[in-house]
Formats: structure tokens, sequence, C-alpha cells
């Protein structure tokens, strides 16, 4: 439930025993300040799947990158406000270091990986964009899957785990599940994805 304070004051959201900030990014690392975009980059849906009242979201994007052909999928989440619309925007996604030497490298062995925003995920416009609402429990799980891969950052690999299936294993917590060829490249993935969570791509009127 949100309540409206002060206009001076950040929303808060009672849960339980504890007061929650709906306007401040629980992990202030994974924002786009660094880029310049404090607040992060709105994006047009291809799909959305909101419940009324639910307080947060996992948004999955993907777009086009510069080092890699297949493109990148990375995840957005974070606080909704009563009409359903972001009030915050984290940014997380696994991202071979070294460019195309750590692209090629992890075809054969897995590789570090970066998961904090990078310009073009701050900046660059999404090719597509599927929203999905969270309840709080879901949403806290979620924050704990984060500061957990933040402390023990997962490997980067080409075929076995790379940006997509690292998506993929942060929407669990609402029960979404992998498409049966989790090996696409990225601009395909995103749209394998949504049809196997039940989910129907927007269509644009002609």
């Amino acid at each position: 439930m949100v309540i409206a304070l002060a206009v001076f004051q950040p929303a808060m959201a009672a849960t339980s025993s504890k007061i929650i900030s709906t306007s401040v990014p629980e992990i202030p690392q994974l924002t786009c300040a660094a880029h310049g975009k404090p607040n992060g980059t709105d994006a047009k849906l291809t799909a959305n799947r909101e419940k009324s009242g639910d307080p947060a979201y996992i948004e999955f994007r993907q777009r086009f990158s510069s080092s890699i052909p297949s493109g990148h999928v990375y995840v957005v989440f974070g606080r909704l406000d009563a009409k359903g619309e972001p009030v915050t925007r984290q940014y997380i996604g696994l991202f071979p270091r070294g460019s195309l030497i750590g692209l090629y490298g992890g075809a054969i062995v897995p590789v570090p990986a970066d998961l904090a925003p990078s310009f073009e995920d701050c900046r660059f416009t999404p090719n597509a964009a599927y929203r999905v609402s969270l309840t709080e429990q879901q949403y806290q799980q979620l924050l704990e899957k984060v500061r957990a891969n933040l402390a023990n950052p997962p490997k980067w690999r080409m075929f076995g785990f790379n940006c997509n299936n690292f998506a993929a294993t942060l929407g669990s917590v609402a029960g979404m599940v992998e498409p049966a060829n989790r090996s696409q490249p990225s601009f395909s993935y995103i749209y394998s994805f949504i049809e196997a969570n039940g989910d129907k791509e927007r269509k644009v009127a002609g």
C-alpha cells in the first residue's frame, strides 16, 4: 500500500514490521547515475503482465550491442507507484569482460563478467521490453538473489550461462521459465521468453 506524505518526503510503504521507502533504490550501485541517468530510462513495452496492487516489478530488456552480434538481454527492477508506473529503476545483467576477447573466450571457457549497468544499458533504446509485476515477497526474494550475485558474481559462458540465462534466473522469483531452446541469440530469446511464460507480444496497429 502506498501512502502519500508531504511533498518533500519520499513515499513509504508499510509491510508487516518495517517501513520501506518506495522512491529510493535499494541497491544504488545498480542505478544509471554513473552514466548521467540517475532515474534510468523508460522503455516501450513489448509485453506487460501487471497485477493491480503489486508494489514492484522486474523488466527484461533486449538491446543492440556493438561488441556482441546477438545483442544483450538485461534486467531492470524496482518499485511501482499506485498507478503501476516505475518509481525506481535498477539495472543488472551478465556481460563478458573484455568485449570481443571475452566473447570469444567465453565460447571455450567461463569468463569473468560484469553485472553493473553499462553506458549502453542506460542510454540505448531497447529493442524489446517485458515487464512483470511482483508481490512484496517476490521482490524481496529478487533483492536477495541480486545481492547474492553481486557478492559472488557468476561467470559468463556463451553456451550454458549467458546474459539470457542469467536474466531468467532472476525471473524465477515470479515462477518464470526459460524457453525450450535456451541457447538462442538475445534478439530472438526475448520473444521466446515472453511466449514461454504465457504472455504475448503487443501488436502495433498498422
